[in-house]
């Protein structure tokens, strides 16, 4: 019996896969007491994945009249596909204090937006990978910059520092 029972725990050793684990890159936003709520955010996020940040980046409200924005970007490994981190995401902001009247441009507690997932391109259930904010807007780009100089658009097969240096042009 000793033995049926180690060879059956070799087996199940022998077929035991890791997860496979995506680099994945999210924006983070707020003007809403924003050094408060990017904290929070954080934290929260720290509780769930090994983050690395960048610096926090100062911008004007774009496509409304607003207070300024305080703005990084998040890199991580996970787990997790697209759908249920982008589910994991918004779930977080909700808990941060964000409700639903603060989509589209307009002031929020907390934004944090899945804009790379390894090399995936998408456009699926309301996720687009990678995120076409990070060509869109230097806010997202430059901190993505930071982070990630080296990695390489998905899309476009320039990486994020050669793409930071031509938008500055």
């Amino acid at each position: 019996r000793e033995t049926g029972g180690i060879e059956r725990v070799q087996i199940c050793r022998s077929h035991y896969q890791a997860p496979i684990m995506t680099q994945s890159y999210i924006s983070i936003g707020s003007n809403i007491d924003a050094i408060k709520n990017i904290a929070i955010a954080k934290r929260e996020l720290n509780n769930i994945f090994t983050c690395t940040y960048s610096d926090n980046f100062y911008s004007e409200a774009e496509g409304f009249r607003g207070k300024d924005f305080i703005n990084l970007v998040a890199g991580f490994k996970t787990s997790l596909d697209p759908i249920n981190l982008t589910k994991t995401l918004k779930s977080l902001e909700k808990k941060i204090g964000r409700d639903i009247n603060q989509k589209g441009m307009r002031d929020r507690v907390i934004d944090l937006d899945l804009i790379l997932f390894g090399d995936l391109i998408m456009k699926d259930q309301g996720i687009e990978l990678p995120s076409s904010d990070i060509e869109d807007y230097l806010f997202i780009l430059e901190p993505l910059a930071q982070i990630a100089e080296k990695e390489v658009h998905p899309v476009f097969n320039i990486s994020f520092g050669e793409m930071l240096k031509e938008k500055l042009k």
